[in-house]
Protein backbone atom coordinates (compact mmCIF):
# COMPACT_ATOMS: atom_id res chain seq x y z
CA UNK A 1 0.00 0.00 0.00
CA UNK A 2 1.52 3.00 -0.89
CA UNK A 3 1.23 6.38 0.94
CA UNK A 4 0.34 9.82 -0.09
CA UNK A 5 2.42 11.42 2.83
CA UNK A 6 6.26 12.12 0.93
CA UNK A 7 3.57 14.21 -1.53
CA UNK A 8 1.38 15.57 0.76
CA UNK A 9 4.55 17.07 2.63
CA UNK A 10 6.70 17.77 -0.52
CA UNK A 11 3.31 19.85 -1.67
CA UNK A 12 2.84 21.84 1.85
CA UNK A 13 6.27 22.45 1.78
CA UNK A 14 6.57 24.24 -2.18
CA UNK A 15 3.95 26.02 -1.33
CA UNK A 16 5.19 27.15 2.05
CA UNK A 17 8.42 27.97 0.11
CA UNK A 18 6.79 29.87 -2.29
CA UNK A 19 4.77 31.80 -0.13
CA UNK A 20 8.15 32.89 1.96
CA UNK A 21 9.79 33.78 -1.44
CA UNK A 22 7.16 35.89 -2.26
CA UNK A 23 7.33 38.02 1.16
CA UNK A 24 10.84 38.44 0.99
CA UNK A 25 11.73 42.30 0.87
CA UNK A 26 15.05 42.71 -1.66
CA UNK A 27 17.58 44.38 0.64
CA UNK A 28 17.37 48.25 0.39
CA UNK A 29 14.40 47.77 -1.82
CA UNK A 30 11.16 49.90 -0.48
CA UNK A 31 8.14 47.95 -0.83
CA UNK A 32 6.36 51.28 -2.06
CA UNK A 33 7.24 54.72 -2.64
CA UNK A 34 5.36 55.66 0.62
CA UNK A 35 7.85 54.01 2.73
CA UNK A 36 10.70 55.37 0.90
CA UNK A 37 9.64 58.85 1.59
CA UNK A 38 9.00 57.41 5.40
CA UNK A 39 12.49 56.19 5.42
CA UNK A 40 14.09 59.21 4.05
CA UNK A 41 12.38 61.27 6.55
CA UNK A 42 13.35 59.20 9.43
CA UNK A 43 16.70 59.58 8.36
CA UNK A 44 16.88 63.14 8.30
CA UNK A 45 15.29 62.93 12.22
CA UNK A 46 18.41 60.61 12.87
CA UNK A 47 20.93 62.79 10.89
CA UNK A 48 19.37 65.18 13.05
CA UNK A 49 20.07 63.74 16.28
CA UNK A 50 23.59 63.34 15.01
CA UNK A 51 24.22 66.51 14.70
CA UNK A 52 22.95 67.15 18.38
CA UNK A 53 25.33 64.07 19.44
CA UNK A 54 28.31 65.69 17.99
CA UNK A 55 27.49 69.47 19.16
CA UNK A 56 26.97 67.77 22.93
CA UNK A 57 30.63 66.29 22.95
CA UNK A 58 31.80 69.59 21.51
CA UNK A 59 29.96 71.44 24.44
CA UNK A 60 31.63 69.10 26.74
CA UNK A 61 28.22 67.99 28.18
CA UNK A 62 27.96 64.82 29.17
CA UNK A 63 24.79 65.06 30.77
CA UNK A 64 23.28 66.24 27.38
CA UNK A 65 24.98 63.36 25.68
CA UNK A 66 23.67 60.54 28.53
CA UNK A 67 20.27 62.26 27.79
CA UNK A 68 20.52 61.16 24.67
CA UNK A 69 20.09 57.13 25.69
CA UNK A 70 17.65 55.24 27.35
CA UNK A 71 17.49 55.16 30.90
CA UNK A 72 18.08 51.03 30.43
CA UNK A 73 20.37 51.76 27.56
CA UNK A 74 23.55 49.66 26.64
CA UNK A 75 27.05 50.70 24.81
CA UNK A 76 28.05 47.55 23.95
CA UNK A 77 29.77 45.34 25.62
CA UNK A 78 30.38 46.72 28.71
CA UNK A 79 28.35 50.07 29.83
CA UNK A 80 24.82 49.92 30.87
CA UNK A 81 22.43 52.42 31.97
CA UNK A 82 22.63 56.36 31.59
CA UNK A 83 24.66 56.82 34.70
CA UNK A 84 27.89 54.44 33.78
CA UNK A 85 27.39 55.79 30.00
CA UNK A 86 27.74 59.83 31.37
CA UNK A 87 30.37 58.88 33.64
CA UNK A 88 32.36 56.99 30.41
CA UNK A 89 31.53 60.06 28.30
CA UNK A 90 32.79 62.30 31.03
CA UNK A 91 36.19 61.02 31.34
CA UNK A 92 36.22 61.11 27.40
CA UNK A 93 35.93 65.21 27.80
CA UNK A 94 38.40 65.11 30.19
CA UNK A 95 40.48 63.50 28.49
CA UNK A 96 40.02 66.38 25.92
CA UNK A 97 38.36 64.17 23.56
CA UNK A 98 35.62 66.62 22.34
CA UNK A 99 35.23 65.92 18.38
CA UNK A 100 33.05 63.66 16.48
CA UNK A 101 31.88 63.20 13.36
CA UNK A 102 29.06 60.47 12.14
CA UNK A 103 27.95 59.39 8.94
CA UNK A 104 24.74 57.23 8.65
CA UNK A 105 25.51 54.55 5.97
CA UNK A 106 22.39 51.96 6.43
CA UNK A 107 18.62 52.54 7.98
CA UNK A 108 16.38 50.00 8.50
CA UNK A 109 13.16 49.61 10.47
CA UNK A 110 9.56 51.93 11.21
CA UNK A 111 8.93 55.06 12.81
CA UNK A 112 8.88 53.43 16.22
CA UNK A 113 12.61 51.49 16.03
CA UNK A 114 15.05 52.41 13.87
CA UNK A 115 18.91 50.35 13.40
CA UNK A 116 21.97 53.02 12.13
CA UNK A 117 24.60 52.01 10.28
CA UNK A 118 27.49 54.29 10.08
CA UNK A 119 31.01 55.66 10.07
CA UNK A 120 32.92 57.91 12.76
CA UNK A 121 35.86 59.88 13.74
CA UNK A 122 36.73 60.60 16.57
CA UNK A 123 39.29 63.44 17.61
CA UNK A 124 40.82 65.89 20.67
CA UNK A 125 39.47 69.18 20.81
CA UNK A 126 42.58 70.25 18.69
CA UNK A 127 41.61 68.70 16.18
CA UNK A 128 44.28 65.36 16.30
CA UNK A 129 42.01 62.03 15.24
CA UNK A 130 41.97 59.29 18.18
CA UNK A 131 40.05 56.94 16.54
CA UNK A 132 37.91 56.42 13.43
CA UNK A 133 35.23 52.95 12.79
CA UNK A 134 32.14 51.97 12.28
CA UNK A 135 28.97 51.63 14.59
CA UNK A 136 25.91 49.97 14.81
CA UNK A 137 22.98 51.85 17.03
CA UNK A 138 19.43 51.11 17.91
CA UNK A 139 17.13 54.49 18.22
CA UNK A 140 14.28 53.81 20.19
CA UNK A 141 11.50 56.55 19.74
CA UNK A 142 10.04 57.89 23.36
CA UNK A 143 7.68 60.15 23.77
CA UNK A 144 8.37 61.37 20.20
CA UNK A 145 11.68 62.17 20.33
CA UNK A 146 14.92 59.66 19.44
CA UNK A 147 16.58 57.94 21.77
CA UNK A 148 20.02 55.34 22.17
CA UNK A 149 18.73 52.02 23.21
CA UNK A 150 21.53 49.84 22.10
CA UNK A 151 25.26 51.43 20.92
CA UNK A 152 28.18 49.83 19.10
CA UNK A 153 31.38 50.74 18.18
CA UNK A 154 33.96 48.69 15.58
CA UNK A 155 37.37 50.87 15.78
CA UNK A 156 39.30 50.42 12.21
CA UNK A 157 41.94 47.68 12.46
CA UNK A 158 45.47 50.05 12.60
CA UNK A 159 47.48 49.55 9.36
Amino acid sequence: MKTKFPKVLCSSLLITLIFILGCVQKENQPTSENEHVTLSGLQKEIESKLREFEKNLKNGDSIALGNMYLADAVIMPSLVGTEQIVKNFGSMIRDSITGSNFKTTGLWGNDALLVEEGTGVWSHANGQVVGRGKYLVVWKKEDGDWKILRDSWYPEKKK
